[in-house]
């Protein structure tokens, strides 16, 4: 097996890569680290018993002396060679075990056959289907392929003999970092109308995923995330022009209350704030009206299925934060629970109706127990942004559209989030950093208010 395994490494490191890889083959580089192991326990102790004999033959002190230094040089250098020899297979042969740990993980044949190769950072491996038995397991490898290798399935091409699977590098994940309003500027959120960014390589659309939630517990980012949903809205001319409505309800009276009276104070269109029940119940039957009257608006367009950003129309948001504290403050009377109800069917008629009218509700709270989001609004969400690991309970119910079976790691820094949204082709939701602007005053928020906001005379 030791020259077996010789041989195997002298074609690879002369750059030859196999023809096939199948169990039913000499695969001597799966005892790589026991063959060399036990060449490292029979090697050893010869060298040291050499140096030993030769001690006791020679009189000379620097001799003995020397043959010490030697011997010990020899079993250093053998040891790194070793080493190296271990991290030369695990590297090189990497791709063969993971092929040959799924051949076995999945009970296939063991003249099931397999080869890859890897150029441009891509891994492209391809199964062959030689055996009617296997076919099924060899056309939907997709999840084990990127389970074994992490890295994303990029493509795949189901042939007659053979399908080839294309995966890419793992990519990293990026958070967007402002560390100073002065690296904040217009081109920050400078995106097509319906396009919300949350990262380099994660954005989505408000046409297919319309009605938005943010989860977190305290300390989790949740007001740094929300803070960003309200900018990129301010960006998108919301609050602005006058055709357009920024409502704005904190149920606590807290940060998002803050950021809405100074947003209320530096936008000359539509912007309504609250944080009573009252409030939200007359604003929120204010939402509705104004998005009844936008549906109108396009259905006199005359265009077959078109909805507000077809037609290049500003969008309006209903922010809501913990609209639990709304609910606990109605009270147990009949004008309380009366109160209560206007205010679930606007939300709930926001949630079903917006998306065509550009009408999007953000619901922010620290749990989305049915509690604290009534199931029927919490179903209608789209997009959710959970900061925080959720537990196997909030999971699901703040991600009921997903499948759930491989969901990832949330990353550890603060704004370390799940997300999902409707129009990405995501069966999981994802790892994200919510973006981060370092704002440590109101006036910073003021000024990057006045940096992004458009001009009125835009919307005239």
């Amino acid at each position: 097996m030791l020259f077996k395994l010789i041989e195997e490494y002298d074609r690879r490191k002369n750059g030859e890569k196999p023809v096939s890889v199948k169990l039913d083959q000499d695969n001597a580089f799966l005892m790589y680290n026991e063959i060399l192991n036990k060449l490292q326990v029979v090697l050893f102790p010869l060298i040291i018993i050499i140096g030993i004999l030769s001690l006791s033959l020679i009189n000379s002190v620097v001799l003995k002396f020397l043959i010490i230094v030697i011997s010990l040089v020899i079993l250093y250098v053998l040891r790194k060679d070793i080493s190296n020899l271990k991290s030369f297979f695990q590297k090189e042969w990497a791709v063969d075990i993971g092929i040959l740990k799924i051949i076995v993980g999945l009970d296939l044949l063991d003249d099931d056959e397999f080869s890859y190769v890897v150029e441009n950072n891509l891994l492209k491996i391809v199964a062959y289907k030689n055996n009617p038995v296997s076919l099924n397991k060899m056309e939907n490898l997709d999840k084990y392929l990127e389970a074994e290798f992490a890295a994303p399935l990029l493509d795949k091409k189901i042939e007659p003999e053979y399908v080839i699977y294309t995966l890419g590098e793992k990519k990293q994940i990026s958070q967007m970092v402002y560390n100073s309003i002065d690296e904040v500027s217009v081109e920050t959120f400078n995106q097509p109308l319906d396009i919300i960014k949350l990262s380099s390589s994660v954005s989505f659309s408000l046409k297919s995923s319309s009605m938005l939630g943010l989860y977190g517990r305290t300390g989790s980012g949740k007001t740094v995330a929300l803070q960003w949903y309200l900018l990129s809205a301010i960006a998108k001319g919301v609050g602005t022009d006058r055709n357009s409505l920024l409502t704005i309800v904190d149920g606590k009276a807290a940060d998002l209350f803050s950021l809405a009276e100074l947003t209320q104070q530096e936008l000359a269109g539509n912007v309504s704030i609250g944080s009573t029940p009252n409030a939200l119940a007359k604003l929120s039957r204010e939402f509705v009206e104004a998005m009844n009257e936008r549906f109108e608006i396009i259905k006199k367009q005359g265009k077959l299925n078109a909805d507000a950003y077809d037609l290049k129309l500003t969008p309006s948001f209903l922010f809501v934060d913990e609209l639990a504290s709304i609910r606990n403050t109605c009270t147990n009377t009949k004008q309380g629970k009366e109160l209560w109800q206007e205010i679930v069917t606007n939300i709930g008629l926001v949630s079903k109706k917006g998306r065509q009218g550009g009408f999007h509700l953000v619901l922010s709270t620290q749990d989305p127990n049915a509690e604290n989001i009534p199931s029927e609004i919490r179903n209608q969400i789209s997009s959710v942004l959970y900061l925080s690991k959720p537990s196997t309970e909030r999971l699901k119910m703040a991600f009921s559209m997903c499948d759930l079976e491989d969901v990832p790691d949330v990353p550890k820094q603060k704004g370390g989030a799940l997300f999902y949204a409707d129009g990405l082709n995501l069966n999981e939701p994802i790892s994200v950093i919510a973006p981060f602007i370092n704002l440590k005053t109101k006036k910073d928020f003021v000024d990057v208010i006045n940096k992004i906001k458009p001009d009125p005379n835009n919307f005239i």
